[in-house]
């Protein structure tokens, strides 16, 4: 037991390590802290990617706010441990059963990927509910999740990922990026799915209809040039955190907002989606800098059946109110039904002095406990706190 324990261990830190190692290795310019250096970095990035094929770049490497903190290991840890913010989610990191899970859903997912949809719920009715708009009743259309937190957040996760690779001069960027976003795809439907005994029909659809498909779809110039400039759509993550001494990550969540402009107008509309769905407005305040209201719905628990792998969830009132600068999100306060209460995060460029690299975050859990973690933009996003 102790040897299989371990062994699941090294597989993920194996994984996390690969897309650390990327940077690393591939790290072109010293870590300095001048402003002036920062803004040197900022042109040079912006005009490497004033050639690239989209004109319209979702990442710009800027060196504050969740643009600061972006990388490959942070899509792995916020993408591929998404369900772990919910209320009944374990978060056991090191001693969570990754074999059992990739071996019975995932590998065999896609593998029998015919074989799991006829087991449940068969063809018609997985079509219906998991692919095409054609159910709109609570419990069934599943649909609306796979087209925008798979695909359309997959998507832009891939083509940020491949503008990451490319301002650092790393070879085969598409590829990398592709590998890294379906990679915390499946991590994703491992983690959603430890205790059922086959591939289930909503892991062929997560994995092989939308996130594949929004990697291929997002290939498509003009669509990231619309997401990415005129619906300003970016990735606003948690600060996801490794705590002690519970051995649990804590503050893991991918996020991706859209803001709608609105005629004659600085205000626009706000959309944020992940594990629920915020609406409320946008207004930019003062020069580069932004503040945004959103109230919504977010998920509370999350079930699996299973035998089947029927999933239902359970949603409520949740809100934020968030502060970003040039689209790159500085801090938020969140009120969620989740495993956490009370959510704040400041990501880094916030803090003054020294602090300046780093990133922070605050929480009252459910049960009145209160979390903490600090993250650093030096080390991808790597970060430590503290949870009981």
């Amino acid at each position: 037991m102790r040897r299989r324990t371990h062994g699941r261990v090294a597989t993920l830190a194996v994984t996390l390590a690969l897309a650390a190692l990327a940077d690393v290795l591939s790290a072109q310019m010293p870590a300095v802290d001048s402003a002036a250096a920062d803004s040197v970095r900022v042109a040079r990035t912006q005009t490497l990617l004033k050639h690239s094929r989209a004109g319209q770049v979702l990442y710009q490497r800027l060196p504050y706010g969740s643009q600061g903190y972006f990388s490959p290991l942070t899509v792995l840890l916020n993408k591929g441990f998404d369900h772990f913010q919910a209320k009944n989610a374990r978060r056991d990191v090191w001693r969570f059963p990754y074999e059992r899970a990739f071996r019975n859903n995932v590998f065999d997912a896609l593998a029998n990927p015919g074989r799991a949809i006829e087991f449940h719920p068969g063809w018609h009715r997985w079509i219906r509910s998991e692919v095409l708009p054609f159910t709109f009743t609570t419990g069934e259309a599943r649909w609306a999740v796979n087209y925008t937190e798979h695909m359309l957040a997959g998507g832009l996760t891939y083509r940020a990922l491949d503008e990451w690779f490319r301002v650092r001069d790393v070879p085969l960027p598409r590829l990398l990026a592709a590998a890294t976003t379906f990679g915390a795809a499946m991590i994703n439907e491992a983690v959603e799915n430890p205790d059922v005994t086959s591939g289930t029909s909503g892991s062929v659809a997560d994995l092989l209809v939308f996130d594949l498909g929004g990697i291929l779809l997002f290939n498509w110039d003009p669509l990231v040039r619309f997401f990415g400039g005129t619906l300003q759509g970016a990735d606003w993550s948690n600060l996801a955190t490794f705590t002690t001494p519970n051995a649990e990550l804590r503050n893991s969540g991918q996020y991706y907002v859209l803001k709608i402009p609105m005629p004659w107008t600085r205000t626009r509309l706000f959309l944020r989606g992940g594990m629920g769905v915020q609406s409320g407005l946008s207004r930019r305040v003062r020069g580069e800098h932004s503040l945004t209201v959103a109230l919504g719905a977010d998920t509370e628990m999350r079930n699996v059946e299973p035998v089947t792998g029927a999933e239902s969830i359970r949603l409520k009132f949740g809100g934020g109110v968030y502060w970003d600068r040039r689209n790159s999100l500085l801090a938020s306060v969140n009120f969620s039904p989740n495993a956490d209460a009370v959510k704040v995060n400041v990501f880094p460029g916030v803090l003054p002095g020294v602090g300046r690299d780093l990133g922070t975050w605050v929480a009252l859990t459910r049960e009145g406990h209160l979390m903490a973690g600090i993250v650093s933009r030096r080390a991808l996003g790597l970060g430590a706190g503290l949870g009981w």
